[in-house]
Protein backbone atom coordinates (compact mmCIF):
# COMPACT_ATOMS: atom_id res chain seq x y z
CA UNK A 1 0.00 0.00 0.00
CA UNK A 2 0.95 3.60 -1.02
CA UNK A 3 1.85 6.09 1.85
CA UNK A 4 0.50 9.39 1.52
CA UNK A 5 2.79 12.34 1.74
CA UNK A 6 2.30 15.04 4.12
CA UNK A 7 1.06 17.34 1.45
CA UNK A 8 -1.38 14.83 -0.15
CA UNK A 9 -2.67 14.05 4.07
CA UNK A 10 -3.29 17.49 3.73
CA UNK A 11 -5.29 18.01 0.82
CA UNK A 12 -7.22 14.87 1.65
CA UNK A 13 -8.12 16.83 4.68
CA UNK A 14 -9.06 19.59 3.24
CA UNK A 15 -11.81 18.43 0.72
CA UNK A 16 -13.16 16.36 3.82
CA UNK A 17 -13.39 19.74 5.94
CA UNK A 18 -14.79 21.55 2.46
CA UNK A 19 -17.20 19.14 1.69
CA UNK A 20 -18.31 18.44 5.49
CA UNK A 21 -18.55 22.62 5.97
CA UNK A 22 -20.60 22.77 2.77
CA UNK A 23 -22.88 20.08 4.25
CA UNK A 24 -23.75 22.23 7.23
CA UNK A 25 -23.55 25.83 5.79
CA UNK A 26 -26.38 24.69 3.22
CA UNK A 27 -28.00 22.40 6.15
CA UNK A 28 -27.84 24.67 8.98
CA UNK A 29 -26.65 28.28 7.84
CA UNK A 30 -23.70 30.14 8.33
CA UNK A 31 -23.81 31.79 11.95
CA UNK A 32 -26.00 28.57 13.37
CA UNK A 33 -22.85 26.42 12.16
CA UNK A 34 -19.06 25.95 14.61
CA UNK A 35 -15.69 25.36 13.17
CA UNK A 36 -15.86 22.60 16.27
CA UNK A 37 -18.97 20.97 15.39
CA UNK A 38 -17.42 21.02 11.13
CA UNK A 39 -14.18 19.72 13.18
CA UNK A 40 -16.35 16.60 14.75
CA UNK A 41 -18.79 15.66 11.63
CA UNK A 42 -15.47 15.70 9.78
CA UNK A 43 -13.31 13.15 12.30
CA UNK A 44 -10.63 16.17 12.94
CA UNK A 45 -9.48 18.35 15.36
CA UNK A 46 -10.47 22.06 15.29
CA UNK A 47 -6.64 23.09 15.57
CA UNK A 48 -6.59 20.56 12.24
CA UNK A 49 -9.60 22.87 10.73
CA UNK A 50 -7.98 26.54 11.79
CA UNK A 51 -4.43 25.49 10.49
CA UNK A 52 -6.30 24.51 7.49
CA UNK A 53 -8.25 26.98 6.90
CA UNK A 54 -7.82 29.93 9.49
CA UNK A 55 -11.30 31.13 10.66
CA UNK A 56 -14.90 29.75 9.83
CA UNK A 57 -14.97 32.72 7.29
CA UNK A 58 -12.38 31.54 5.18
CA UNK A 59 -13.46 28.50 5.41
CA UNK A 60 -16.96 29.83 4.26
CA UNK A 61 -15.28 31.38 1.30
CA UNK A 62 -14.22 28.61 0.01
CA UNK A 63 -17.04 26.86 0.34
CA UNK A 64 -19.14 29.58 -1.56
CA UNK A 65 -16.90 29.81 -4.09
CA UNK A 66 -17.40 26.27 -5.12
CA UNK A 67 -20.71 25.97 -4.70
CA UNK A 68 -20.89 29.71 -7.22
CA UNK A 69 -19.01 27.82 -9.91
CA UNK A 70 -20.38 24.70 -9.32
CA UNK A 71 -24.05 26.65 -9.49
CA UNK A 72 -23.39 28.71 -12.65
CA UNK A 73 -21.65 25.51 -14.56
CA UNK A 74 -25.24 24.08 -13.68
CA UNK A 75 -27.61 26.99 -15.12
CA UNK A 76 -24.89 26.50 -18.54
CA UNK A 77 -25.39 22.47 -18.32
CA UNK A 78 -29.22 23.66 -18.56
CA UNK A 79 -29.56 25.84 -21.12
CA UNK A 80 -26.78 24.68 -23.10
CA UNK A 81 -28.55 22.43 -25.59
CA UNK A 82 -31.84 24.40 -25.44
CA UNK A 83 -33.25 26.35 -28.58
CA UNK A 84 -36.43 27.60 -28.17
CA UNK A 85 -36.87 30.68 -25.76
CA UNK A 86 -39.88 28.93 -23.85
CA UNK A 87 -37.37 26.47 -23.17
CA UNK A 88 -34.49 28.52 -22.27
CA UNK A 89 -36.85 30.33 -19.51
CA UNK A 90 -38.08 27.02 -18.25
CA UNK A 91 -34.70 25.85 -17.62
CA UNK A 92 -33.43 28.99 -16.09
CA UNK A 93 -36.75 29.27 -13.59
CA UNK A 94 -35.85 25.28 -12.80
CA UNK A 95 -32.28 26.00 -12.13
CA UNK A 96 -33.19 29.31 -10.09
CA UNK A 97 -35.76 27.42 -8.20
CA UNK A 98 -33.08 23.95 -7.21
CA UNK A 99 -30.52 27.00 -6.48
CA UNK A 100 -32.63 28.88 -4.05
CA UNK A 101 -34.13 25.53 -2.04
CA UNK A 102 -30.26 24.47 -1.54
CA UNK A 103 -29.75 26.76 1.15
CA UNK A 104 -27.14 28.45 -0.81
CA UNK A 105 -28.61 31.82 -0.78
CA UNK A 106 -29.07 32.16 2.79
CA UNK A 107 -25.79 30.59 3.51
CA UNK A 108 -24.21 33.26 1.19
CA UNK A 109 -26.24 36.33 2.84
CA UNK A 110 -25.13 35.34 6.24
CA UNK A 111 -21.95 34.80 5.53
CA UNK A 112 -21.95 38.35 3.68
CA UNK A 113 -23.45 39.66 6.66
CA UNK A 114 -21.60 38.50 9.06
CA UNK A 115 -18.07 39.41 7.70
CA UNK A 116 -18.53 42.86 5.98
CA UNK A 117 -17.42 44.99 8.50
CA UNK A 118 -13.66 43.07 7.69
CA UNK A 119 -11.98 44.74 4.63
CA UNK A 120 -10.05 41.74 3.74
CA UNK A 121 -13.37 39.12 3.84
CA UNK A 122 -15.23 41.88 2.11
CA UNK A 123 -12.41 42.26 -0.68
CA UNK A 124 -12.49 38.64 -0.92
CA UNK A 125 -16.65 39.20 -1.21
CA UNK A 126 -16.53 41.36 -3.79
CA UNK A 127 -13.52 39.54 -5.95
CA UNK A 128 -15.80 36.81 -5.53
CA UNK A 129 -18.63 38.36 -7.00
CA UNK A 130 -16.71 40.21 -9.97
CA UNK A 131 -15.97 36.24 -10.53
CA UNK A 132 -19.53 35.62 -11.25
CA UNK A 133 -19.84 37.84 -13.65
CA UNK A 134 -16.90 36.50 -15.44
CA UNK A 135 -18.17 33.05 -15.29
CA UNK A 136 -21.78 33.87 -16.46
CA UNK A 137 -20.35 35.71 -19.85
CA UNK A 138 -17.98 32.62 -19.81
CA UNK A 139 -21.15 30.71 -19.80
CA UNK A 140 -23.42 32.57 -22.25
CA UNK A 141 -20.86 33.98 -24.58
CA UNK A 142 -20.88 30.70 -27.01
CA UNK A 143 -24.77 31.00 -27.11
CA UNK A 144 -24.54 34.55 -28.13
CA UNK A 145 -23.37 36.06 -31.76
CA UNK A 146 -20.86 38.78 -31.40
CA UNK A 147 -22.80 41.11 -33.62
CA UNK A 148 -25.85 40.37 -31.74
CA UNK A 149 -24.15 41.43 -28.41
CA UNK A 150 -20.77 42.86 -28.04
CA UNK A 151 -18.40 41.37 -24.82
CA UNK A 152 -18.81 44.84 -22.97
CA UNK A 153 -22.94 45.01 -23.15
CA UNK A 154 -23.04 41.29 -22.56
CA UNK A 155 -20.99 41.74 -19.15
CA UNK A 156 -23.33 44.91 -18.38
CA UNK A 157 -26.01 42.60 -18.71
CA UNK A 158 -24.55 40.09 -16.98
CA UNK A 159 -23.67 42.08 -13.83
CA UNK A 160 -27.08 43.28 -14.20
CA UNK A 161 -28.69 39.31 -14.30
CA UNK A 162 -26.51 38.67 -11.19
CA UNK A 163 -27.49 41.65 -9.34
CA UNK A 164 -31.25 41.21 -9.98
CA UNK A 165 -30.93 37.66 -9.29
CA UNK A 166 -29.60 37.75 -5.75
CA UNK A 167 -32.16 40.64 -5.06
CA UNK A 168 -34.89 38.18 -5.76
CA UNK A 169 -33.02 35.28 -3.81
CA UNK A 170 -32.35 37.62 -0.80
CA UNK A 171 -36.14 38.26 -0.76
CA UNK A 172 -37.02 34.64 -0.77
CA UNK A 173 -35.30 34.14 2.13
CA UNK A 174 -37.41 36.71 3.90
CA UNK A 175 -40.40 36.09 2.13
CA UNK A 176 -40.39 32.32 0.18
CA UNK A 177 -43.35 33.56 -2.04
CA UNK A 178 -41.63 36.13 -3.51
CA UNK A 179 -41.76 35.47 -7.41
CA UNK A 180 -38.52 34.26 -9.84
CA UNK A 181 -40.98 35.81 -12.53
CA UNK A 182 -40.06 39.38 -13.05
CA UNK A 183 -36.96 38.20 -13.60
CA UNK A 184 -37.64 35.83 -16.11
CA UNK A 185 -39.38 38.49 -17.83
CA UNK A 186 -36.54 40.57 -17.58
CA UNK A 187 -34.34 38.28 -19.39
CA UNK A 188 -37.39 37.47 -21.86
CA UNK A 189 -36.13 39.77 -24.82
CA UNK A 190 -32.66 38.70 -24.44
CA UNK A 191 -33.65 35.09 -24.37
CA UNK A 192 -35.58 35.44 -27.52
CA UNK A 193 -32.79 37.18 -29.32
CA UNK A 194 -29.85 34.37 -28.29
CA UNK A 195 -32.70 31.35 -29.51
CA UNK A 196 -33.47 33.51 -32.80
CA UNK A 197 -30.14 34.42 -33.43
Amino acid sequence: MTRLTRSQVQDRNRETVLEVARAAFLRDGYVATSLASIAKEAGFTTGIVYSGFGSKADLALGVVGRLQAEQIRALGERIGAVTKSPDMLDEVRQWALEATASGWVRFELELLLDTMGDPRLAEAQTARQTDAFQQVVAVVRPRIPVDLLDDETLEVLAEAAVDFAIGVAIRQVVNPAASLEGFLRLLEPIVASITTA
